[in-house]
């Protein structure tokens, strides 16, 4: 049985004895006592905050981790989206280059169809650069300067004796150069034909296949089509003729060997050489003038006008004189028809057009230029060669 509590003594004995402590030890058994009650009751007041702190240590644990994975989880959403956006841009950035590319495409397409268009209606367009009017114009031009430059030359030689073949050689020119003047005109006419009609300045070889060929444009194809071609040839034809030589000095000069020759033939007191340098230094100027009127007339007929085809009207000497396609220069009056042709004297022009009918095809043809010619019978009242 525990002790009672006694002030200034302590509950408890010594062990073995049954003295009581002094006061003092009591005292200080008492103040043990009272910290002990101090603690005791302090105990129940801190266990609870200590029983607290693991709980809210776990829940704020817990609190960040779901706030980790919440992150977690909205940061991989986020990465997820901005994957989807990469790849939804690159797609975009794709498709961008395909448009691009395609646009590029087209762009170049249309641009091939436009040139394409161009040439389709270039090639197939009939608008002529000039009318008949101003080709009639240019012949006639043509014509006048020959008639003029044939006569100026045959009034500058003197000419003493007839050489010329047949009827030259029966008629004196001395006095009346008449002869002269239309042989020298003939000849002009004859060159300038050439020059308008040709297709290729290099010579028969080449012009021939380009004649023949055009015949057969010219029967199987529409008057745009062959018109076309027609002209688009003699444009590069004469092209090339031009980058290889002076076409028109060459010209020039195979003329007046010609017009010489003429000369010489019909009996012009001066040697070949002599003639023809005081040919070339007097009427040097007026035959390059003639040839440049004929390689114009050339261009234009061939390469100027595509809704007809357009020549010149030739004829040769020996022919027999038709006055509803031709006329005398002298323009005589009465029926000449069936007198034999001296030479031409002027040239005339033709236009043909070939119209599509359905399946066939219709050609208008007209005379736009009669060509003049000289007969046989003008030497009729000229002055004879004495025997």
């Amino acid at each position: 049985m525990p002790y009672p509590y006694l002030p200034g003594f302590s509950g408890k004995s010594k062990e073995g004895s049954t003295e009581i402590e002094p006061r003092g030890e009591c005292e200080e058994a008492g103040g043990r006592q009272l910290e002990y009650k101090r603690e005791s009751y302090a105990v129940p007041i801190i266990l609870p905050k200590i029983r607290q702190s693991p709980r809210r240590e776990r829940d704020g644990k817990y609190k960040v981790l779901s706030t980790e994975e919440s992150l977690r989880r909205e940061n991989d959403a986020l990465r997820r989206q901005l994957a989807e956006k990469d790849i939804h841009l690159n797609n975009l950035r794709n498709e961008l280059q395909h448009s691009r590319t395609t646009h590029d495409e087209l762009t170049n397409l249309l641009s091939t169809r436009t040139r394409e268009l161009k040439d389709s209606q270039a090639f197939l367009t009939k608008v002529d650069n000039l009318s008949g009017a101003e080709i009639i114009a240019l012949v006639e031009a043509l014509n006048s300067e020959i008639m003029q430059t044939s006569a100026f030359i045959s009034d500058f030689f003197d000419f003493a004796r007839p050489t010329m073949a047949h009827l030259l050689s029966t008629v004196q020119h001395g006095g009346d150069p008449l002869l002269v003047q239309l042989a020298l005109q003939g000849a002009t006419v004859d060159f300038s034909n050439w020059i308008i009609a040709t297709w290729d300045y290099n010579g028969p070889l080449a012009e021939h296949p380009l004649e023949k060929l055009y015949s057969d444009i010219w029967a199987t194809e529409t008057q745009a089509v062959g018109g076309r071609w027609r002209a688009l040839t003699r444009a590069h034809a004469r092209k090339v003729a031009m980058q290889k030589t002076d076409l028109h000095a060459t010209m020039v000069s195979q003329f007046s060997d010609c017009l010489v020759t003429v000369m010489i033939a019909a009996g012009c007191t001066k040697s070949y050489k002599d003639a023809s340098r005081d040919f070339n230094q007097k009427f040097g100027e007026p035959i390059s003038n003639i040839v440049k009127m004929a390689s114009r007339l050339n261009k234009a007929m061939g390469e100027e006008v595509m809704s007809a085809d357009l020549w010149t009207i030739y004829v040769a000497a020996g022919q027999k004189f038709d006055g509803v396609t031709m006329e005398d220069f002298e323009g005589q009056d009465g029926n000449q028809d069936g007198k034999t042709i001296l030479c031409a004297t002027a040239l005339g022009l033709g236009r043909s057009e070939k119209v599509t009918r359905g399946e066939t095809f219709e050609y208008k043809n007209a005379t736009l230029l009669k060509p003049k010619v000289a007969l046989e019978s003008v030497v009729e009242g000229l002055e004879r060669e004495e025997a």
